[in-house]
């Protein structure tokens, strides 16, 4: 009988990241998807992964990271939430020029001055620009649909960037 193990959707995802074995990981927090870089950085630190994990100073430089190394050929990834998201929209086109990147995305609320709700107008905002979106309901269905994202973005028949948002 399989071991039951509870962890929150974002510890889910970073261990479906560390199954993976990216080669790029640039990323700056945001709540509420800290968490994801947080604990892959720290399965970089310590050598469970190969991935180079870059410290950006925003989350347009992190978009920008990922697309320069997925034009170079690796397989790149980032993560962000709401207004990290909206700040991406610039570039969420380019990488929608046939890379196969991956992006986790916590849904949050873009509404201010804060808000740390749960809400799809991040990810909504973003429908538009050419990436696959995929939604998940639960912290299985994050961890699955990371897992399922590589091979959904990097098909012959697909070659489209991909959110995996939760």
């Amino acid at each position: 009988m399989p071991k039951k193990v509870q962890m929150s959707g974002n510890e889910a995802v970073a261990n479906a990241l560390r199954q993976i074995n990216p080669d790029v990981c640039p990323a700056f927090p945001i709540t509420p998807s800290t968490e994801i870089p947080q604990y892959f950085s720290n399965y970089v630190s310590n050598g469970l992964v190969d991935t180079e994990f870059i410290t950006v100073e925003s989350e347009h430089s992190s978009m920008s990271a990922a697309i320069g190394a997925s034009a170079a050929g690796a397989r790149a990834l980032t993560a962000t939430s709401s207004a990290g998201l909206a700040f991406m929209w610039e570039v969420l086109g380019v990488a929608a020029s046939r890379l196969p990147i991956a992006l986790t995305a916590v849904c949050r609320a873009l509404t201010g001055p804060l808000n740390i709700n749960c809400d799809h107008s991040d990810t909504m905002g973003a429908k538009d620009s050419g990436w696959i979106q995929i939604y998940a309901e639960n912290n299985q269905e994050a961890y699955d649909n990371m897992v399922m994202a590589y091979n959904i973005a990097e098909n012959k028949d697909v070659r489209l960037p991909i959110m995996i948002c939760q």
